[in-house]
């Protein structure tokens, strides 16, 4: 999916004019740091894994994960939570 490439939270600009590319990794980012409430055309949008940084990882998460992303569209392929992070593969369809 094409869109426009933010780098730090932040348009970019490049050539003076918004630089659009692929763009599936930063609106995965965006569904897994977005709280519920923050999209005002989708409330229900957002994992807030932020919460889970310095609390249990359990099935529960996982699980809000996958539900996301399905909603969102995005098919996912792996999913792998560890104490580093959160290893996700797949594509929107």
């Amino acid at each position: 999916m094409k869109d426009f490439i933010l780098e730090d939270y932040d348009l970019n600009i490049s050539g003076g004019d918004f630089e659009i590319g692929e763009s599936d990794s930063q609106t995965v980012e965006f569904v897994l740091m977005s709280k519920q409430g923050e999209w005002k055309q989708y409330p229900e949008t957002g994992c807030d894994i932020a919460k889970a940084q310095h609390g249990s990882i359990n099935v529960l998460l996982e699980r809000n994960i996958r539900v996301q992303m399905q909603a969102d569209g995005f098919n996912i392929e792996k999913l792998k939570i560890i104490e580093t992070g959160i290893e996700i593969n797949g594509k929107y369809s």
